[in-house]
């Protein structure tokens, strides 16, 4: 297989994922249109739980599979058997033991009728060893197509028949625990359809199960140690919202009101993801070389892919963070009908600098396998957030878990550069850059600020004139930012060709002053 294939076919895979985030985002605005705040709160505070799951069917496990293929290739066979069966009887025991303790779950999220969603989201976890092998038996042949189709067919398949049945159930009036059960059963219907897809692929591929003692040993022993570090290290905005699941109720009291506050709160992290994607995607082109020059020994090609990453990854979080920040009340109405708890959203959405850095450095350690850097910096802001849960909770409702989002970030960063520097030597993006970081976020700021001001000067608050407000904000900062960045060469001609579209851009700008 040669290089060009390669490289396309690591572009798909991608490009699905990307669309896959994109579906899972999309779809809780609709589903908080027709379920409300209260409906909201009912999926999201045990959602965390099956995407958890699902990343690690998704992303993490198939990563692990092929990277074991890798090591083993004389043994391929059975090494994804051994794989599966050890999978089999993890998911099994997860499975029952979580339907069995549902109700102690239940009662630690401060919420006794939550068992019957806990329970819906046990029920969709049985498929996932198979979907995670095959997808790694393919990545480990360099064949991305097969988890790529099967990524956006189980979602978009998952999407449809989640907003369906909630439809139905708000329809017939049903009860909001009840439908947030439904919901999360739909993942079954896409999970199937994902395993038929990558089943049509692997036709004559699987061969005759096998079964070795050694191997099964000796894959259990890597995915109880590496898998679990690589897994808790890519889902950090998961446990996050997992602590405010179990916090948020048992801090304010059990009542319907503060139950709808927390739904309010759950507005704020698909919008947080999006620009954490968004972030991390613009900037993460550099993670192939950093790797390839790990592979090679080469200290001085990983320092200089460090530090272009870190340029390219700060200058485009700093404009996810505040464009976040700047359009979140008119997002907020135009996606969610009103403006409710629109401070707090803004605390979350300045939480995008920090999450996003750390992100990137997780990436950055995985791709030179220092998964246990990255899970010891994971583990350091999850602390950090719990703690200040417990403070700021009880003190500002729903806007001290916005503060407290942001502190455990922050400090996630922070541990996480710090180890990063403890793996590579000090890194540093350089003083210049910060310096000329300071004006297109500041000419960005002073634009958001003014036309804000503007479209609530003329009372334009109905969801048609937010939405207006949110796409004159969005297309004017981001034309605003990137021409300031431009002007004060932010990154250098290399570093804006490794982001999408930035070679163009740059281009456009020299001929501009040219002329």
């Amino acid at each position: 297989m040669n290089r060009r294939t390669i490289a396309q076919g690591a572009a798909l895979l991608a490009i699905s994922s990307y669309i896959s985030k994109l579906l899972s985002f999309f779809y809780r605005i609709p589903y908080q249109n027709l379920a409300g705040d209260f409906g909201l709160y009912v999926y999201q505070t045990v959602y965390p739980l099956f995407a958890i799951a699902a990343a690690l069917g998704i992303y993490a496990l198939p990563v692990i599979v092929a990277k074991l293929t890798l090591h083993h290739p004389d043994e391929k066979r059975e090494v994804l058997w051994s794989i599966l069966y050890v999978l089999l009887a993890m998911t099994v025991f997860f499975g029952l033991f979580g339907w069995w303790i549902a109700p102690t779950l239940a009662g630690w999220f401060g919420d006794d009728k939550l068992v019957v969603p806990l329970r819906a989201v046990t029920c969709t976890f049985y498929l996932l060893p198979v979907i995670a092998v095959l997808r790694g038996m393919f990545q480990a042949d360099l064949e991305m197509r097969p988890t790529a189709v099967s990524q956006v067919s189980e979602n978009a398949v998952r999407v449809g028949l989640l907003l369906l049945v909630t439809y139905i159930g708000v329809s017939m009036q049903a009860d909001p625990y009840w439908i947030g059960a439904s919901a999360h059963l739909t993942a079954i219907g896409g999970s199937i359809v994902s395993l038929f897809v990558l089943l049509r692929f692997a036709k004559g591929k699987i061969g005759r199960p096998v079964f070795s003692g050694i191997h099964v040993r000796r894959v259990g022993k890597v995915l109880v140690t590496s898998g679990v570090a690589v897994s808790i290290a890519s889902l950090a905005l998961l446990l996050m919202q997992l602590i405010d699941g179990l916090t948020f109720v048992n801090l304010l009291g059990n009542t319907t009101e503060t139950k709808i506050e927390k739904g309010v709160l759950d507005r704020g992290y698909p919008l947080l993801q999006f620009a954490i994607l968004f972030a991390t995607s613009m900037s993460l082109a550099s993670v192939p070389s950093l790797s390839t020059a790990y592979r090679k020994h080469d200290p001085q090609m990983m320092r200089q892919q460090l530090e272009t990453l870190l340029r390219s990854g700060l200058l485009i979080a700093a404009a996810a963070t505040i464009g976040l920040m700047g359009v979140m009340r008119p997002l907020n109405i135009a996606l969610y009908q009103d403006d409710q708890g629109t401070a707090g959203l803004i605390w979350l959405a300045a939480t995008a600098f920090a999450a996003s850095i750390a992100m990137m450095i997780i990436s950055c350690l995985q791709s030179v396998d220092a998964e246990k850097y990255a899970l010891v910096g994971v583990l350091v802001g999850l602390g950090a957030k719990l703690v200040l849960n417990l403070y700021f909770i009880p003190r500002y409702g729903m806007i001290g878990a916005g503060m407290a989002t942001f502190g455990g970030f922050a400090v996630m960063a922070t541990a996480q550069w710090i180890l990063l520097n403890r793996k590579f030597g000090r890194v540093s993006a350089g003083n210049a850059f910060y310096r000329r970081l300071v004006l297109p976020v500041l000419a960005m700021s002073v634009f958001l600020y003014l036309i804000e001001t503007f479209f609530r000067l003329f009372e334009l608050e109905t969801r048609i004139g937010a939405a207006l407000e949110v796409g004159v904000l969005v297309v004017g900062g981001a034309i605003i930012y990137g021409s300031m960045a431009l002007r004060v060469r932010a990154l250098t001609a290399q570093e804006w060709a490794l982001l999408p579209l930035g070679d163009k851009l740059y281009q456009m700008y020299q001929r501009r002053r040219s002329i």
